[in-house]
């Protein structure tokens, strides 16, 4: 009996472990779960964090060498200090891996498995395309086909692509993606897509100009797919005014605030150190650009950075390189109403810049057409873009004309010709400096490194973050391709 006794006790305490198991694992699960945890997030809260993203919004890789080495902005460095591997020059990869393109892979992850998502699939797919555009012309090859799989794929050092990899995958994305915007399909709300307000008529036209961009950007060294793209890009649509500019806006914000435009920090923060260059500030003056006083202005103050003399006649631009003994205060900076404002907008692709493309493809041959139209087209709309900085980037149509009629477009040679339109190109792309890096090496203009005899040369890349030698054995791979990481050496399509 007594162990009969024990057998049953035995098997009661058995069912309740069981039952209490049973019990105690559902409560687990509950209380495990995360209240905070979004496993399918609202891709109407993602998508504006990706477009305030898409410019980095430190100033240092930009502002620090890409704009002095297009001779636009200067903060004293020597031509070596601005050229020498590592520091700075990376700050811009590790930007854009870590936040845009870490957002844009969510954004694509959570979209391409519903087809009644494929709006916000298509503007992630070219997005992610701009954003790699930015990084490859930058640097040269970098990791592409791996890069933001650690989560998904546990591929913690990706891959290095070369860049002629990587373009053709981007002119096939930019391709997929534009066909693939649907009418009728869901669209990000106008409160959500701060940029084309959910208009995928739009967003299409941003991919097309993409595609002509990347386009141009090749024909030095692979002509026919140059210019097919190009005539793909025509065919499709490209931007047809002002009104369809990529343009992201911010909100009033501190430095440290999270929705401002990062690069006038060179100005607001560092009032007595940046100023603007003599050959940018030239190029305006010499030929009574009306829109040196959306651009420039003196210094206001020698301890805080506050409004002054917007007078034209009166700016002064800074040398390229180095210090000089005459003091700042002489020379100008960017205007604080327009350009060197926190909030300030920021164009990332622009109509004007599409005309002036469209402009040197007739140059060129690669298209048939009247240059000079494109290139006037390129010039009004350059000057009425600044609108959107408010009433001191005002330029009106009868100032446009009446610089048209000084500075005609009347080139004797191909080579001027050339000159005329990549110059409006580079004083259209001011601030936005990765771009004008970019078209500078692949055009050659304009020829400001002309006045150097010192071997002083535009460079040809920026060097890779120190971390990733450090870090990622596929870093060698990309070196032994493009050769060392320095800045003379050359990327895929600067060959």
């Amino acid at each position: 009996m007594k162990n009969k006794f024990i057998q049953q006790s035995l098997l009661v305490s058995l069912l309740f472990i069981v039952v209490m198991a049973s019990s105690c694992s559902k409560g687990f699960q509950e209380i495990n779960k995360s209240v905070d945890f979004v496993s399918d997030p609202n891709l109407d809260f993602l998508l504006p964090s990706v477009e305030l993203n898409m410019l980095d919004r430190t100033y240092y890789t930009q502002g620090d060498f890409a704009a002095p080495l297009v001779g636009q902005v200067t903060q004293g460095k020597t031509y070596a200090t601005l050229i020498a591997p590592g520091g700075n020059h990376g700050y811009h990869f590790d930007w854009v891996y870590q936040n845009p393109l870490k957002s844009v892979a969510d954004l694509i992850d959570h979209s391409k498995t519903d087809p009644v998502k494929v709006n916000y699939l298509s503007i992630g797919r070219i997005i992610r395309v701009y954003l790699f555009s930015l990084l490859t012309d930058v640097y040269g090859d970098v990791p592409y086909f791996e890069a933001n799989q650690g989560y998904t794929n546990q591929a913690y050092f990706p891959s290095y692509d070369p860049q002629q990899k990587i373009y053709e995958d981007m002119f096939k994305e930019l391709q997929e993606a534009g066909d693939a915007l649907t009418p009728g399909k869901t669209v990000p709300t106008a409160s959500s897509d701060i940029v084309y307000k959910g208009d995928i008529t739009k967003w299409k036209k941003f991919a097309n100009g993409m595609m002509l961009r990347l386009g141009l950007r090749i024909m030095n060294v692979d002509a026919v797919n140059g210019k097919k793209w190009i005539a793909q890009a025509i065919t499709s649509g490209l931007p047809a005014g002002n009104q369809d500019n990529f343009i992201v806006t911010y909100m009033p914000s501190s430095y440290y605030g999270v929705t401002q435009n990062g690069q006038p920090h060179i100005f607001i923060r560092y009032f007595n150190n940046y100023r603007l260059t003599a050959p940018f500030v030239d190029s305006l003056k010499i030929k009574n650009d009306p829109r040196i006083t959306a651009y420039c202005m003196l210094p206001g103050s020698t301890s805080a950075y506050v409004a002054g003399d917007k007078t034209a006649s009166k700016q002064k631009g800074y040398p390229m390189f180095g210090s000089i003994a005459e003091t700042k205060s002489n020379f100008s900076v960017g205007n604080i109403n327009t350009f060197g404002r926190y909030e300030a907008p920021y164009i990332h692709l622009s109509y004007a810049q599409t005309q002036f493309q469209l402009s040197e493809c007739v140059v060129r041959g690669i298209i048939t057409g009247d240059a000079k139209a494109y290139y006037e087209n390129g010039v009004r709309a350059a000057m009425d873009e600044l609108k959107i900085f408010g009433a001191e980037g005002v330029i009106t149509t009868a100032q446009a004309t009446a610089y048209l009629l000084q500075n005609p477009y009347n080139p004797l040679t191909n080579d001027d010709a050339l000159q005329l339109i990549n110059t409006q190109y580079w004083i259209e792309t001011h601030f936005n400096w990765y771009e004008t890096f970019a078209n500078m090496r692949r055009s050659g203009y304009p020829k400001i490194y002309n006045q150097f005899t010192d071997g002083t040369v535009l460079p040809r890349r920026l060097t890779y973050p120190l971390t990733e030698a450090a870090t990622n054995p596929h870093l060698q791979d990309a070196i032994k391709r493009q050769g060392l990481d320095v800045v003379t050496s050359r990327v895929w399509w600067d060959k």
